[in-house]
């Protein structure tokens, strides 16, 4: 695997790209969302009949939401288990919930009682870059529940409770089948511990500005756009 970016460096890239080139927040989740729903839809050992899409609330989540919305306009059967306070959730993610409620996708907040996931897919939209201190519930118990499925796990960006810098787990973490990660490799999975957690790896362009424009912005060199 390459260096990768630091999770500052990321932010400092979406900050760039919604600030000074104009391309809003939003579009930049609907590309990535587009991005994951076409490959899990394309590619054979994930493609399946039926989705779980476990969502945080963050913009994380706000993927999830899209992605699983993208999933169930292609005729599968998604749904959408949300964990954490909706009442903080980020404009994003508020944005992502209301487009699937109107769509009718079905919505539930996971239950501590509820078993594992019996659908043939779980995606992992709990945490992204951001989180910077060891998981607490509900989200444990999410993690949980995910680890303990019998269906084909894949991570959105990454394993949620990875830290996308070190690469360690924070109190506990998703093992992954499959990771999609969003624009660009992150540091913390070139670290050995990491591996278990990640699977199959793939990097999703998602189109952020061209190299040339984020010279300034970074130190490491750029190996995905």
């Amino acid at each position: 695997m390459n260096e990768g970016l630091a999770s500052q460096t990321i932010k400092a890239i979406d900050a760039y790209t919604i600030n000074e080139i104009g391309i809003p927040s939003m579009v930049l989740m609907e590309r990535a969302a587009l991005a994951i729903a076409d490959e899990l839809l394309d590619h054979t050992s994930i493609s399946a009949a039926s989705y779980a899409v476990v969502c945080g609330t963050g913009n994380n989540g706000g993927d999830g939401l899209a992605i699983g919305r993208m999933l169930h306009q292609a005729g599968k059967t998604v749904k959408i288990y949300l964990v954490g306070n909706v009442d903080k959730a980020s404009d994003e993610c508020r944005k992502q919930l209301r487009i699937a409620k109107n769509l009718g996708l079905t919505i539930d907040f996971l239950e501590e009682g509820a078993e594992s996931f019996s659908e043939d897919v779980v995606l992992d939209a709990l945490f992204g870059i951001g989180l910077d201190r060891d998981v607490e519930e509900p989200h444990k118990t999410a993690i949980d529940k995910i680890n303990r499925s019998h269906g084909y796990v894949v991570a959105v960006d990454v394993p949620s409770g990875i830290s996308a810098d070190t690469g360690k787990a924070m109190g506990t973490a998703v093992i992954a089948d499959s990771t999609l990660t969003i624009g660009f490799m992150k540091t913390g999975f070139n670290v050995k511990e990491a591996q278990a957690f990640i699977g199959k790896l793939k990097v999703m362009a998602i189109g952020y500005p061209e190299r040339s424009l984020l010279k300034g912005l970074i130190k490491e060199e750029l190996t995905n756009d």
